[in-house]
């Protein structure tokens, strides 16, 4: 298991400076588990006691309104981590964490992350290129939501989605797998419906097809 979890960390960003002694020793400190979707992991206000590394799967980030509406902060994918935030702060977590698939993590608990960042300077480095991104991506968002109608915050939300968790197929096209129009719709703030028209009119209008539950997107409108 050691092993396996080395060939998963030394593809996070992460931990993407380490040496191999390094990566065997973080890979020492993590545990495994297996969930099936829907699982909820935790949620905003529990006690945050470790951090999450995505080896398999998908895992959305919601906070929830006073009315119990969910909003959709970011879907993360394998090699992406999360939960970081509320361990250095020594607080609580700010929002809820739900696999959107079948997920396999690891785990990091708060004493043995604190002791890597004091102990590996290359983590600590990584950790504030992190968050740095999150927070530009975040206001990047609330830029979108306070500005562009509904359908310049879809096909900026499909752009983004394109350039994070996209594969370039190499003839000038990238395939990325679709979330549901549901979980779209909780990311930009409108309704399912709202998104399964707007999705038909942008196949119409411009470079982007959708084929089962993947859109393929061209890659000059990445640029």
């Amino acid at each position: 298991m050691t092993e396996m979890s080395t060939g998963l960390l030394e593809k996070v960003f992460l931990f993407s400076e380490l040496n191999d002694e390094e990566l065997r020793r973080v890979a020492r400190l993590t545990h495994s588990h297996s969930y099936t979707k829907d699982t909820v992991l935790f949620r905003a206000g529990d006690p945050a006691d470790s951090v999450y590394i995505i080896a398999t799967g998908k895992v959305k980030i919601v906070i929830s309104s006073p009315d119990g509406k969910e909003f959709i902060l970011t879907i993360l994918g394998a090699g992406q981590v999360f939960g970081e935030m509320a361990l250095l702060e020594e607080s609580t977590r700010s929002a809820t964490a739900i696999t959107g698939t079948k997920s396999d993590l690891l785990t990091l608990s708060r004493k043995d992350f604190n002791r890597l960042l004091e102990s590996t300077p290359a983590i600590s480095r990584k950790l504030l290129s992190i968050l740095s991104s999150r927070l530009r991506r975040a206001n990047s968002k609330m830029q979108s939501l306070a500005y562009m109608d509904v359908a310049g915050r879809l096909a900026r939300y499909l752009l983004d989605l394109a350039s994070d968790h996209g594969q370039k197929l190499g003839n000038g096209w990238v395939v990325v797998r679709r979330p549901t129009h549901s979980d779209i719709a909780h990311s930009i703030g409108t309704s399912r419906e709202t998104v399964s028209r707007l999705i038909n009119e942008f196949e119409e209008g411009f470079g982007l097809v959708n084929k089962g539950k993947f859109t393929y997107i061209q890659e000059s409108l990445l640029d």
